[in-house]
């Protein structure tokens, strides 16, 4: 061997181990941050109830167990929030417009979704639509405007008749079609979502969690207490202090992980009655809220419950022990 090839050699050699020693690096600093997060994860309490919300705005599912995906609870495939309703201009509608819409139900029949309403026929909607191209249209919330299928005709004068109202449609976010990333929501406060925390129609992101502690701390303070149903989360929990969601940044719940954002600031919509569709004339619970919940750097919003993520995947059930750190 020359001393040219020795160099060569010893270099490619060099060049091995320390590539070898970085990927050892990583692998270390991986383990010691997942082993540091098991043994700070600590037992905080118990999934009370859990919701499914197929259609935004809708009336939801009250469910045993569902599966946790990248896009919101799943249930007998439903995910949650992957219907909206859109005026003509494929701008959403929600409770805080129109409250009425608390009153349609949501239900599974195999592999249709019945939709029934007061003084209406049910509404039948296949639960994955076949997505034509012509059927591909434009639908905003918030900020966001992707890509939705218009379920059609009969769907938009099911609608249009119970709201007494022209021009407005169902979408549904199909599978292929595209997502909102939650990292591009405008705040006024600089939010944690990162690139690839999807959704579908939420507000959002795709969970929101709140606890039983919490709107009893609230109901304490009102002369007509509130049902959680008020709030529309996801995750209910129980066995735990008022408000403890607040500081819990990740939540375990048997394989299922998810990563919390903020806190879900409240608006008029907490006011809308869900079981009678009308909202308090008193703006009630958010007038109480708005007296102790009002936290930096939130502004006028009162915070109530927190806004999750998806981490991975994995089915919780009602009773399930929700361990956090």
């Amino acid at each position: 061997m020359t001393f040219l090839d020795s160099i060569s050699s010893d270099s490619s050699s060099g060049i091995f181990l320390t590539l070898a020693a970085g990927a050892a690096l990583k692998y270390a600093i991986g383990y010691w941050v997942q082993y540091n997060r098991r043994h700070q994860l600590r037992r905080v309490g118990t999934v009370s109830a859990l919701y499914v919300y197929p259609v935004k705005s809708f009336r939801g599912l009250n469910v045993m167990e569902a599966e946790c995906t990248r896009l919101g609870l799943k249930y007998k495939g439903l995910t949650d929030r992957h219907w909206t309703v859109a005026d003509e201009a494929g701008m959403y509608l929600t409770q805080r417009q129109v409250p009425s819409m608390a009153l349609i139900e949501p239900s599974i029949h195999g592999d249709i979704m019945h939709l029934n309403a007061p003084g209406m026929s049910t509404l039948k909607v296949p639960m994955n639509p076949e997505v034509t191209p012509t059927m591909v249209k434009k639908v905003t919330v918030k900020t966001d405007t992707v890509d939705s299928l218009d379920c059609g005709a009969e769907a938009a004068q099911w609608l249009c008749k119970y709201f007494n109202r022209a021009g407005l449609r169902l979408h549904f976010s199909a599978p292929s079609l595209e997502k909102r990333d939650s990292y591009y929501g405008k705040k006024l406060w600089e939010h944690p979502a990162l690139p690839g925390d999807l959704t579908a129609f939420s507000d959002y992101c795709s969970y929101m969690v709140l606890s039983n502690a919490s709107l009893r701390a609230l109901n304490d303070r009102l002369a007509s207490p509130v049902p959680i149903l008020n709030f529309r989360a996801n995750i209910i929990v129980d066995d735990c202090g008022p408000f403890a969601e607040d500081d819990w940044k990740e939540i375990h719940i048997g394989q299922a992980r998810l990563r919390t954002l903020d806190a879900c600031t409240r608006c008029i919509l907490t006011t809308v009655d869900q079981i009678k569709g009308v909202k308090d004339k008193d703006e009630e619970p958010l007038k109480t809220l708005r007296t102790f919940r009002r936290k930096e750097p939130y502004g006028v919003k009162p915070a109530f419950g927190v806004n999750a993520t998806f981490i991975t995947p994995g089915v919780v059930r009602v009773g399930d022990p929700i361990y956090a750190f």
